[in-house]
């Protein structure tokens, strides 16, 4: 019997469908693999009682809407935890709920999907505490057996809170941690859609927790001998900048006795429609006109001693008029 010859086309032909076939096999476990997953029920959450839900209303949720309360259960449910492990806290900032949670709680639930590959630590560029400073960070996840990286930064001037004392003492720590959440988030987005850390959200405004307590001066100011002035709810102490929550209070704006020394300080808000001036003195004066926040600024930069007249309205101690006086005679 003869012998058979195969030449190399063929060899390579059946090695080729050998492959093809493999492939497939591979593509299609991935597949099965990727549904699964997709189809997969939510973490189970241990159930909330009656009278468990009447102690969260009472302590860690108690301005919580009945909607708002439904959608902190909800985010708690999504991640398996009861509300009273005060693993996610309830707070509202801006009159809207917010979730907050650590660094720790989103590593953990990146780490659950064992798909977290790594993650980098934070690359900072920029001048400390200057707008140009930020941090760069890179989360590494498992895509279809692949270590894909997602690569979030944060920006100082975006993160900074107004009262930053921890954030002025350890500067790289606190945006470190905005930047890992955000990479975090991004890499795995079923997992922490909806959870923020503290550190991202101080600059918003301050968290509401309860009603400011209000009631009738007891005894008004000096108000330069006008007929009728307001005897509205006001705060006991009026320390500007008021609260917003406390403008329904003031409804009729009080005089304030005139103000006078060096402007030291001139902050624009983060919106830049209110400037807020720093005296000497110590007192705290605000304006949302333009022109008056002009002036303040050039009277600032000029080191002029400025007198102000103010109201005390709903945004504070408000300028009505702001002008530069002689220095007195040493």
């Amino acid at each position: 019997m003869g012998r058979r010859f195969v030449d190399m086309r063929t060899i390579q032909r059946r090695m080729q469908f050998r492959d093809d076939r493999v492939n497939r096999a591979v593509r299609k476990d991935r597949a099965m693999t990727d549904r699964a997953a997709a189809l997969a029920p939510l973490p189970t959450a241990p159930a909330v009682t009656a009278e468990e839900a009447e102690i969260i209303r009472a302590t860690i949720a108690k301005d919580a809407t009945p909607e708002e309360l439904k959608l902190f259960f909800y985010d708690c449910a999504r991640q398996g935890i009861h509300p009273l492990d005060r693993l996610i806290h309830f707070t509202k900032r801006s009159g809207k709920y917010a979730p907050v949670t650590s660094i720790d709680f989103l590593r953990t639930r990146a780490a659950e999907s064992n798909e977290c590959a790594g993650i980098d630590e934070p690359v900072f560029t920029g001048t400390v505490k200057s707008p140009s400073f930020a941090a760069t960070v890179t989360v590494y996840r498992l895509v279809q057996g692949q270590r894909y990286p997602f690569t979030a930064t944060a920006r100082w001037s975006e993160y900074v809170p107004d009262q930053a004392f921890m954030w002025q003492k350890m500067p790289h720590t606190m945006l470190g941690k905005c930047a890992e959440a955000l990479a975090l988030r991004k890499a795995f987005p079923k997992q922490l859609t909806g959870l923020y850390v503290n550190e991202e959200m101080e600059q918003a405004a301050p968290k509401e927790h309860a009603a400011p307590k209000v009631s009738r001066a007891p005894a008004p100011p000096d108000r330069g001998g006008v007929v009728g002035a307001s005897t509205a709810a006001v705060p006991a102490e009026v320390s500007p900048p008021v609260p917003e929550a406390w403008a329904p209070f003031l409804t009729d704006p009080l005089p304030h006795p005139p103000i006078r020394g060096h402007i030291v300080e001139g902050r624009r808000s983060k919106g830049g429609t209110k400037i807020t001036a720093v005296l000497d003195t110590g007192e705290q004066v605000v304006t949302l006109d333009p022109e008056i926040g002009a002036q303040v600024i050039s009277l600032k930069a000029a080191h002029a001693l400025v007198e102000i007249t103010a109201k005390i309205t709903g945004v504070g101690t408000e300028i009505q008029t702001i002008t530069e006086v002689d220095d007195p005679p040493f």
